[in-house]
């Protein structure tokens, strides 16, 4: 079940290469300093952001140098993006920050060469966050109900990824770090329920590198699987001869990649009949161990994020979900509204008989 997502592309290397030579100098110079800061996957973002405006630029605003570029100019792309290529609130965020980003370097770094700019992005609103999507929502049930699938389907290594997302909460590209020696079933945390992982491993944060924490996995959810998947595993490396420790390998053992993933995915989805979006998994171990009665500085500290607000982000309980302890109390209150009633409809008996 594939997304239906609308895309048209304005962009070309044969255009690209046409961007004003003052324009490419500019990105050229903010890219090698953003480079320095930022993830290799931010640094692609942002590239594509850039090529996808100077593209434009050169189709409807005659290749202007940035640094001559309007605000009511910079309204028309805008316009343009959220009308001709239908972009969502996000997307549109994601290329007002790499403009606003850009406008800000030359304001800021670039003041000697350019002392009369200032950042006019930051004059354009943004569009209102809304729901481009119905956000796919997975059960326990739902999981375990795919798991028997798999293990049907003699899929042994998926359900071991699977087991891995749902007990872990991890990002694909976290996923393809675990390795053998980071899973060390004596290797135990918080009364045994979860195994920590021997080393820190990479994760998403602010820098160039991320930041590295150490993986707390619910071993109940993941070790049966894991153990079955090594048998098959170590099968397939002696066959292939291979010998490094990645745990999820392609047919001929060498590591997965992200593509390979996100191919295992794709067939998910149809059995599911959900989309699986990146962070599904993520959406799941959150819920779950919320549901369950975990407290959210936990569920918090686990996946060390700074901000209680992410455990927010995370949880897809509704009102209906949760477990208010209030209700309680209504209850209480409502029973004993019934006995003070029937008490009431004694007495008034009692004095019909005198």
């Amino acid at each position: 079940m594939p997304r239906k997502t609308f895309k048209k592309i304005i962009t070309s290397p044969e255009l690209i290469e046409q961007i004003n030579i003052e324009n490419k100098k500019l990105v050229s110079k903010f890219l090698k300093n953003f480079n320095t800061k930022r993830s290799n996957g931010s640094v692609k973002s942002y590239t594509s952001n850039f090529n996808i405006f100077f593209c434009w630029n050169i189709l409807y605003n005659d290749n202007k140098e940035f640094v001559k570029i309007r605000k009511s100019e910079l309204i028309e792309f805008f316009d343009f993006g959220a009308t001709e290529l239908r972009w969502s609130p996000n997307r549109y965020s994601q290329v007002w920050s790499s403009l606003s980003s850009l406008s800000n370097f030359i304001e800021n770094i670039l003041d000697d060469d350019y002392p009369d700019f200032r950042n006019i992005v930051k004059k354009i609103e943004k569009l209102p966050k809304t729901t481009v999507r119905e956000k796919s929502i997975f059960s326990k049930e739902e999981l375990d109900g795919l798991t028997k699938w798999l293990e049907n389907q003699n899929l042994t290594q998926q359900v071991c990824l699977l087991k891995l997302i749902m007990s872990t909460g991890a990002r694909v590209s976290e996923l393809l770090r675990f390795t053998t020696e980071l899973v060390d079933l004596n290797n135990e945390a918080f009364d045994g329920l979860f195994l920590e992982t021997t080393k820190e491993i990479q994760v998403k944060g602010r820098g160039k590198n991320g930041k590295n924490i150490y993986r707390y996995i619910i071993k109940d959810l993941f070790v049966e699987y894991y153990l079955k998947w090594l048998k098959q595993r170590e099968e397939i490396m002696k066959n292939n001869n291979q010998t490094h420790p990645y745990i999820f390998i392609k047919t001929d053992g060498t590591p997965a990649k992200v593509s390979t993933i996100r191919s295992w995915m794709s067939k998910w989805e149809g059995q599911l009949g959900k989309i699986w979006y990146p962070h599904a998994g993520r959406h799941f171990w959150t819920t779950y161990l919320l549901s369950i009665g975990c407290e959210q500085d936990f569920v918090q500290d686990l996946q060390k994020w700074s901000s209680s607000d992410m455990v927010k982000i995370y949880n897809d309980q509704t009102a209906k979900d949760k477990k208010w302890k209030g209700l309680s109390k209504l209850k209480d209150a409502l029973e004993q509204d019934k006995i003070n009633e029937q008490e009431n409809k004694s007495i008034k008996v009692e004095e019909i008989i005198e």
